[in-house]
């Protein structure tokens, strides 16, 4: 399975940028050990369901 998500914050932290809720969702997936790519737009993720 291959999943894409893209990471766009809101709420009253919405001024301070989206860099560091990117940031820390790309650690999350990189610490995964799935194999991912970041690109532009969207993290994919590929992987079984279960991982």
């Amino acid at each position: 399975m291959i999943v894409a998500f893209s990471v766009s914050p809101s709420g009253p932290d919405e001024g301070d940028g989206v860099g560091e809720a990117v940031s820390r969702a790309v650690r999350v997936v990189r610490e995964s050990g799935l194999p991912n790519e970041t690109n532009a737009m969207f993290t994919n993720v590929e992987g079984d369901w279960d991982d």
